[in-house]
């Protein structure tokens, strides 16, 4: 049987899941000790006490063991990933520590360059130089080590990637741009030394075939996505294949419930997709919908691009780059307004989402509000400027930030900022104070992979550790249940399915998981462990199978 659900699956007549510590996640938090009772794949009751209803109905008893609503992540890239993981050493940290760690793994997965067309690909995370032991990047040297005969790439996150002397020479014959963001680096006397930005997608690697990247889709999904817990996804689109292959395969192949943001305009130029959405031409099935559209308002923090308040310490004749005007962004609004559609907004800086709610406002002026929400992509990750909340509040936006993001990044962002930012780093206490629903997603894009896991996002919003070991702004830690609300109602809230999804509730779809612990009795250090034993896909087990924790 193929992990997941089956296209011959379908949702149990009736059943009953019985637990002492069943999770509702409804407006009250309930916690019952009761059953969940199941019929054609919708939750029709969730009661308290002894089982009362027909003897004849199936009950599963959990135990001690608490159900929750299965986890939805808003914001994750699954065709991206499949990409980026396809055929490619796990080059990450963990396992790899150092260089000589990372040559180790290329070494043992020479083999692995038969899927590739005879290169060799890895996939490591972000920010390895300051990971590494090394306190940097490997180099073209340090990949010659392992073969100077066929052409090695490796790829951090999804910006850096660093190539051989082998792979230098095909991409040089092939011919690499050098304008926009792209770069070469060089070393004092001009030679190359490897490390490329913004360059992976211009590199002459064989491209996957149609065939290739379903079954990468598909192995993604389980591996990253249900071994989880995650029932149901914001998908944002990487191409046009990849759009009609989650069509296809979602609900059964992918048993995720699947609404895509169509990234404007890297996957289709807007005015094509408001055309198509107008015309009702987008795809669009009982597991399957295109919600809207994914724009770049700003860049990253990073590379000084993210828009924010102040100049950057790290660049300090910057205070980031703005992709669009105020007057585009109005007429942005209104023409997905038009067409129905959804905005998710990179916004990583206050500038950007201060200018994106504006232009909000101003679009939808005089006119009460019929189409979703604004969505704000990062906001409520750097907060230095209180109002800010009260531009999105103006505006009606939701916002979605990444709690992994304290692990990934929490511990660097002072250093491109400025110290004035450390107590503003992802202050979802502060932002739960003020009434502001937080919800969270993964981002997850390959490049790390620990965000992909729910209940890491929900250890790192609790214990707020970085892969430093910083306990990053611990004022701003939240509590287990309100971390689990992040990952489950709040982020069913941000992709507006909260009528269907994202708590155990009478009317709702049966989408859930079985933890091995009561999450809030638990090692906040550990809560990353607590891996699904079960989930549940309208009612129906999907088969773990060696993707079982």
């Amino acid at each position: 049987m193929t992990p997941g659900i089956t296209a011959t699956s379908r949702p149990a007549d009736e059943s009953v899941l019985r637990s002492s510590r069943i999770f509702t996640m409804d407006a009250d938090r309930r916690i019952v000790d009761g059953h969940v009772h199941i019929r054609d794949g919708r939750i029709v009751a969730v009661t308290e006490g002894p089982w009362q209803g027909p003897s004849h109905v199936p009950v599963t008893d959990h135990g001690d063991r608490p159900l929750l609503p299965g986890f939805v992540d808003p914001h994750v890239h699954l065709e991206m990933s499949a990409a980026a993981l396809w055929g490619t050493v796990d080059c990450h940290t963990p396992p790899c520590s150092s260089i000589d760690d990372l040559l180790g793994q290329l070494h043992a997965h020479r083999d692995l360059r038969e899927q590739r067309g005879g290169w060799l690909i890895g996939q490591g995370g972000l920010f390895a130089d300051r990971r590494f032991a090394d306190g940097r990047l490997p180099t073209r040297d340090d990949l010659d080590k392992v073969s100077t005969e066929f052409p090695i790439a490796i790829r951090f996150g999804a910006h850096v990637t660093v190539l051989n002397s082998a792979a230098l020479d095909v991409a040089r014959e092939s011919g690499l741009p050098e304008t926009g963001d792209a770069h070469i680096g060089t070393d004092g006397t001009g030679r190359w030394t490897g490390i490329l930005h913004e360059l992976y997608y211009a590199l002459p690697i064989p491209v996957m075939t149609r065939d290739d990247l379903r079954s990468a889709v598909e192995a993604t999904a389980r591996r990253y996505l249900t071994r989880y817990g995650v029932t149901t996804i914001g998908e944002i689109t990487n191409t046009p294949e990849g759009i009609e292959l989650l069509a296809e395969a979602a609900g059964t192949r992918v048993p995720q419930q699947v609404r895509a943001f169509v990234w404007s305009p890297g996957t289709m130029d807007l005015d094509t997709v408001c055309a198509r959405a107008g015309a009702g031409l987008l795809p669009r099935t009982g597991a399957f919908d295109v919600a809207g559209v994914k724009i770049f308002v700003d860049g990253g923090f990073s590379a000084a691009g993210a828009a924010v308040l102040r100049p950057y310490r790290s660049d300090p004749g910057s205070r980031g780059r703005m992709a669009y005007d105020r007057a585009a962004l109005t007429g942005l609004v209104r023409r997905t307004d038009e067409a129905g559609l959804q905005v998710a907004a990179h916004v990583n800086g206050e500038r950007a989402q201060a200018e994106l709610c504006a232009a909000a406002v101003a679009a939808r002026s005089g006119r009460a509000r019929t189409s979703p929400r604004i969505r704000l992509e990062h906001a409520g990750n750097v907060l230095t400027d209180p109002s800010t909340v009260d531009r999105w509040a103006e505006a009606e936006a939701v916002i979605v930030p990444q709690a992994g993001f304290i692990w990934t990044m929490g511990s660097f962002l002072t250093d491109y900022l400025g110290d004035y930012a450390a107590d503003a780093r992802f202050p979802f206490r502060s932002l739960l104070d003020r009434g502001v629903t937080v919800a969270s997603s993964s981002d997850g894009a390959g490049s790390e992979l620990l965000q992909f896991n729910p209940m890491f996002g929900v250890q790192c919003a609790v214990g707020r550790v970085s892969c430093t070991g910083e306990v990053v702004a611990p004022s701003e830690g939240v509590t287990v249940t309100e971390a689990l609300a992040m990952h489950t109602i709040s982020a069913a809230e941000a992709l507006d399915v909260a009528d269907t999804r994202g708590s155990l509730e009478p009317g709702k779809r049966a989408d859930l998981v079985v933890l091995p612990q009561d999450p809030t009795t638990a090692d906040a250090a550990g809560l990353a462990d607590l891996l699904p034993e079960q989930v549940l896909f309208a009612g129906v087990p999907a088969d773990l199978g060696k993707d079982r924790p």
